[in-house]
């Protein structure tokens, strides 16, 4: 590999001892039908057996490279180190604990070509757990509007499934924001929808594991916290003029999946500022004004139905 050939893709996968399933998820991108990629792989001052993994997994593997950092500096940090090594037209993530299928990267550098309004494209996933076992599929929101409206609440991209037009993050010179300890790709992601357009693929074309090693499972109440702070910010920069409180946003995403049939009056103020939000969101120019109409009439009927008479 010359230092000036630029590929189609470069994969960036950082990992900190995570040697128990590296192997398997180094290997699912290595057995990609798209050729005509990279592997970055930054080991994050690991101190188990994650570089002779990594070492062993490249022997006679040119389009791998390798990243050793001499300590542990974080995710974020290690990410954008992949970032700045990365050469191709197109980024795409991948955790070292999750797998893709042997399609996935020719199937969203086929969907990018042919949608040049996109930037950010994830997928649906399969949810495995410790032993690879499949437990569950999930799909996430196809179209622009329908992501621009969940990320008011929730990540809409599946971390392991995104990839993106490298020209976004160099071009606004946008990155993982190193300060953040949980939920990095969901501020990312709120971050690039300003300049771009987002989609997902209903396809389930990775495998994200559940296990006990998880960061967010190590500490569910930071990562949540980190979550509140993100979704607070993007719900202020819609509607500046409505104050949202972290118990608010709290509410509106717990009501985002399963909005209670009736509610109590203290909520009414609440269901006012969710009905300003909907009717700002839907005259956003860079919505697709029949599918936020949509959204905004379903919404409409649920809080109507559910306030007190």
């Amino acid at each position: 590999m010359t230092a000036r050939y630029c590929p189609t893709v470069s994969v960036v996968l950082a990992v900190h001892n995570g040697e128990a399933y590296l192997n398997r998820a180094i290997g699912s991108l290595l057995a990609q039908t798209l050729a005509d990629y990279e592997l970055i792989v930054v080991d994050d001052g690991s101190s188990d057996h994650t570089w002779d993994t990594i070492c062993t997994c490249a022997v006679g593997q040119e389009r791998l490279v390798t990243i050793r950092n001499g300590k542990n500096i974080g995710l974020s940090a290690s990410l954008n180190k992949g970032l700045r090594v990365a050469r191709g037209r197109y980024v795409a993530r991948q955790d070292a604990d999750d797998t893709s299928l042997p399609e996935r990267l020719e199937s969203q550098v086929t969907y990018l070509a042919r949608h040049t309004d996109v930037g950010l494209l994830g997928t649906a996933y399969d949810v495995i757990d410790s032993k690879g076992r499949r437990v569950a599929t999930h799909g996430q929101p196809s179209s622009d509007t329908e992501i621009r409206w969940q990320m008011l609440f929730y990540n809409a991209f599946c971390h392991s499934s995104v990839m993106f037009r490298r020209e976004l993050v160099t071009r606004s010179r946008i990155d993982y924001d190193e300060e953040l300890p949980y939920a990095q790709d969901y501020d990312l992601w709120a971050r690039l929808l300003r300049h771009t357009r987002g989609a997902n693929l209903q396809s389930p074309l990775v495998s994200y594991r559940v296990h006990g090693g998880n960061r967010g499972m190590v500490n569910p109440n930071g990562q949540t916290q980190v979550v509140l702070d993100i979704a607070t910010r993007q719900l202020a920069d819609l509607e500046p003029k409505v104050p949202f409180s972290r118990e608010d946003v709290d509410t509106l995403r717990r009501w985002y999946y399963a909005f209670p049939e009736r509610v109590e009056s203290n909520d009414v103020p609440l269901c006012r500022k969710l009905l300003q939000i909907l009717s700002t969101f839907t005259k956003q120019e860079c919505v697709d004004p029949t599918v936020a109409s949509h959204i905004r009439q379903s919404w409409t009927k649920r809080i109507e139905a559910a306030l007190p008479s």
